[in-house]
């Protein structure tokens, strides 16, 4: 592994923050993304640093610094992405100066608009902090947040949320907004699966509903949860969201006055459980993979500092990927084993993280005495059948 480009890297981040030094250091690291996967895992992994400097009192730094972001998001591979959360979730705390802000949202912007799916993988860590910032009392900021916002709510990939996704924006930015809003998607018709990110872009719609003050507008919400959670085919979809909705679902139950409101909060509660029940999800961390990928190198694994950076990054890649259930061979090839020795081990990675993934239960021993002729599942919903 480069350890030279990862000394460079790190030379380069010390200088950032220098008003004199700063913009060229900045450049040089936007420069580097030219390097390819040598350079990919050092410049993700300084990606907080470079995001934190959109910040800095010196506007030629800000926007180099902002440059430089968008240079490491359009080069990196689509399942980088949560290893990005973090720096993310950085610039959109409370602690971050504005122009962080600002930057860190245009930046997750770009990220939505370039790779939907992985962005709809994180949505349910990003939503509430990005729609939070829609009622920033900066203008920069929420500007910037609101057109992130848009963005975002387009990587939920359901259908029949699409033409609601305006209100869904509207609705984060003030309270008459959400009102408005709630009655809109109130006659949202859903027949497409229900997965997890468009339950996550509900959330902040969803979440303000529920904590209003007018029972008209929570029974809507319950509505809505009811009407969501009847077409969840995976109960697993509806796991990362139930610790935060299920709470207000329940405390509208117990708080709500009239008769036949919450009658229907009763109701929307017992779909959201009812859609959860049986869920069996797998998820399979960083520290995981990189153990794989060690495995499989056996000798190649070199064990110097660089390769470790690398090695957790590459695990990293396959965590995500295994995460969003993306087995091609191909996506692996290409944006897991992004350069050797991981690329000559990617197959073997890639078929022990899908098995890592399954449930115990559904990884059963192979039958020696004949073949199986025919395996079918079969769904409720949809009468799935598999030949």
């Amino acid at each position: 592994m480069s350890a030279a480009m990862k000394s460079e890297v790190e030379g380069l981040v010390a200088k950032i923050t220098d008003k004199n030094d700063g913009p060229e250091a900045l450049q040089s690291l936007a420069s580097l993304t030219s390097k390819g996967a040598e350079a990919e895992p050092f410049l993700v992994g300084s990606l907080g640093s470079i995001l934190e400097a959109c910040g800095d009192k010196t506007k030629t730094v800000q926007d180099a610094a902002l440059v430089t972001a968008q240079a490491i998001v359009d080069a990196m591979s689509p399942y980088a992405v949560e290893a990005c959360v973090p720096a993310i979730q950085a610039g959109l705390g409370v602690k971050a100066k504005p122009p962080h802000k600002v930057g860190t949202l245009k930046v997750l912007e770009s990220m939505a608009e370039k790779m939907p799916s992985s962005v709809g993988h994180v949505l349910v860590t990003l939503a509430m902090p990005v729609a939070e910032l829609t009622c920033d009392i900066k203008k920069e900021v929420k500007e910037a947040a609101v057109k992130c916002m848009t963005a975002i709510c387009n990587c939920t990939g359901n259908k029949d949320l699409e033409p609601f996704l305006p209100f869904v924006v509207k609705a984060a930015q003030s309270i008459d907004q959400t009102h408005a809003c709630v009655e809109r998607l109130a006659g949202c018709i859903f027949v497409q699966n229900v997965e997890t990110p468009a339950l996550a872009a509900m959330l902040p719609v969803l979440s303000r509903g529920l904590n209003d003050k007018v029972e008209e507008v929570k029974r809507t919400c319950c509505l809505i949860v009811d009407n969501m959670c009847k077409v969840v085919e995976d109960p697993a979809a509806v796991l990362p969201i139930m610790p935060r909705l299920e709470p207000l679902v329940k405390a509208a139950v117990e708080k709500m006055a009239n008769p036949e409101a919450r009658g229907m909060a009763e109701r929307a509660l017992k779909t959201l459980q009812k859609s959860a029940e049986g869920a069996e999800t797998k998820q399979v961390d960083q520290d995981q993979a990189l153990k794989l990928i060690k495995e499989a190198l056996g000798d190649k694994a070199s064990g110097d500092e660089a390769f470790e950076v690398t090695a957790k990054y590459v695990g990293s890649l396959a965590a995500m990927a295994t995460n969003m259930r993306s087995f091609d061979t191909d996506a692996w090839k290409q944006k897991v084993g992004i350069l050797p020795p991981f690329s000559e081990v990617t197959e073997d990675l890639r078929a022990k993280m899908e098995i890592a993934a399954k449930p115990a239960e559904e990884i059963e021993e192979e039958d020696t005495e004949g073949v199986d002729l025919y395996k079918g599942s079969f769904s409720l919903a949809y009468g799935t059948l598999t030949l």
